[in-house]
């Protein structure tokens, strides 16, 4: 069974109410942007609404941070804690928060030195530290942790991506690993933060990347530059529940073209709620309600949410999912012929 999407509407009840499909507009071109590798999705659904060679394998400097800093929230229990900058963490070459060997400094301190000041020294210590006293360690960490979010074509020599010819991503792969960082709330916290006062080293960070205090609605994440590199930026930005995320690689008009696009993302889609957990679709053959397992939410044109179908597929009652409820089929989501989202089908809504 597909119903239209202006059915779903009219049947469930529970979905945003959609202003009318009449007289919509085409969304204008992206912007062109001289960058040599760029990608442009949704933060939530990670559909892709730009992009140009985005599985360049190219040199991405201290956006390799990102993962760095993830990993470190990821593996670190006590962000409070004090630990002893190990001597082989001093005098990194590149941006620095000017550790010194034997010093003490929290945990939380490194995070937003890495992140906003982009120091290699903070990087290599909290590498040595989540990685058990091992850089190795830690590099494989990074390496597998890739892997497990889909960037399988990067990799990861280092903790802060100084010049390697054997370390690097994509614009692609980069996005990956940013929209699972933006999901942990310490991760958004910290690389949100226009400014930081760093209490264990007695001072105050101010973050390197302008989109987070030059953008309006900017929200992190990362800058980075080397020779090799180029100008490198993995930008984020929400408005009115949309979150756009913006990679752009050796650009030299890095925060202005990241802009650019995001003006053009903002103007032209918003990410819709499609389905909701616990939301009514139908009724058995027997005459029992069914119910929708998941929420999803959809980045589109308004000419897109036009094309938008939900099509149920019913069966007997037959396993228990996770949540011991009852599974009676699955639903798909198409926008036009093409198949964006399957979902489950309870007997049982949720509470």
């Amino acid at each position: 069974m597909i119903i239209k999407y202006s059915k779903i509407i009219f049947l469930c009840a529970a979905l945003l109410c959609f202003c009318s499909f009449l007289d919509v507009a085409k969304a204008a071109s992206i912007p062109d942007v001289p960058a040599q590798s760029y990608i442009v999705v949704d933060s939530d659904s990670g559909r892709i609404i730009g992009s140009r060679n985005p599985k360049e394998k190219l040199p991405i400097a201290s956006t390799t941070k990102i993962l760095t800093t993830i990993l470190a929230i990821e593996n670190i229990d006590d962000f409070e804690r004090k630990i002893e900058v190990p001597d082989s963490c001093v005098g990194v070459e590149g941006s620095s928060i000017y550790l010194k060997a034997k010093q003490r400094v929290s945990i939380k301190d490194l995070l937003y030195g890495t992140m906003l000041r982009s120091g290699n020294d903070a990087a290599e210590t909290l590498a040595a530290y989540a990685g058990r006293n091992s850089d190795e360690g830690f590099v494989f960490m990074m390496n597998e942790k890739a892997a497990e979010l889909g960037a399988y074509d990067s990799n990861f020599m280092n903790p802060h991506g100084l010049s390697d010819e054997n370390h690097y991503s994509t614009a692609y792969d980069l996005a990956l690993i940013s929209r699972h960082a933006m999901k942990n709330e310490m991760f958004k916290e910290i690389s949100s933060a226009e400014k930081y006062i760093a209490e264990s080293m007695n001072t105050i960070f101010y973050n390197k990347n302008k989109v987070v205090y030059q953008y309006e609605y900017g929200n992190g994440i990362k800058i980075g530059y080397t020779k090799a590199a180029g100008r490198c930026l993995v930008a984020s930005a929400e408005k009115d529940g949309t979150e756009i995320i913006v990679v752009v690689l050796n650009d030299n008009n890095w925060f202005q073209d990241s802009y650019k696009i995001f003006d053009w993302a903002f103007e032209n889609y918003k990410s819709y709620s499609i389905v909701e957990a616990g939301q009514f679709a139908g009724k058995t053959s027997d005459g029992k309600p069914v119910f929708v397992s998941d929420s999803f939410s959809y980045l589109m044109t308004d000419e897109e949410k036009e094309k938008v179908k939900f099509e149920v597929k019913m069966t007997a009652p037959h396993i228990t999912d996770k949540d011991n409820k009852s599974v009676c089929g699955v639903y798909n989501i198409y926008m036009g012929d093409e198949l964006i989202h399957t979902g489950g089908l309870n007997l049982q809504a949720d509470n």
